[in-house]
């Protein structure tokens, strides 16, 4: 078991979708256990099981512990938040958990149904690359299902190489290389 790090209060970045309306970034907190569960349950159906690749109506305590339980290294989890205080809700969340191998990890994204197609993935992900790379990984990968169109557009957007699975004719691997990969500027 990796010791969690001390939280990254520096990673914290305020942005802008393209169509002009603020919100922040910060790194998941176990404190977010709710705000987590209710990002979930207000998914639709298809952006659940394009996210977790199952139908999930309701997600476990184990679940949402595991989703907020990160340990800032070989976890991380940025999420997009709007509001401030007891009103703060997530609009969209980027994580990442090594794999084993020490030098690569795979990431999840999900971004609230309302929200999608702003910019909030994109800016997501560049700051997880970012953060992956900071954190020594060589690599970041994540399986997409081949009927989720609009992940796979912004995997290539983003510069992510996709090939089919090799396990499953309904996935396909999006990766980068993190080891040329310089690091975006701030948002």
């Amino acid at each position: 078991m990796v010791a969690k790090a001390k939280y990254p209060a520096d990673w914290q970045r305020d942005a802008k979708t393209r169509d002009g309306v603020a919100y922040r970034i910060r790194p998941i907190r176990t404190a977010d256990a709710q705000r987590e569960r209710e990002f979930i349950c207000n998914l639709s159906a298809e952006s659940r099981y394009n996210r977790l690749m199952h139908t999930l109506r309701e997600p476990s305590g184990a679940l949402i512990e595991q989703l907020v339980g990160v340990d800032y290294r070989t976890t991380m989890a940025f999420v997009a938040v709007i509001g401030d205080g007891a009103d703060e809700r997530i609009i969209g969340i980027a994580r990442y958990g090594a794999d084993g191998t020490g030098s690569a990890c795979e990431f999840g994204v999900a971004v609230a149904d309302a929200w999608q197609a702003r910019g909030i993935g994109t800016t997501l992900m560049r700051l997880l690359f970012d953060y992956a790379k900071a954190n020594g990984f060589r690599r970041i990968y994540g399986t997409v299902l081949t009927g989720n169109e609009r992940m796979i557009r912004l995997a290539h957007w983003l510069g992510l190489r996709t090939q089919d699975s090799p396990d499953d004719a309904t996935q396909v691997i999006a990766s980068l290389d993190l080891a040329g990969r310089t690091h975006a500027p701030k948002v």
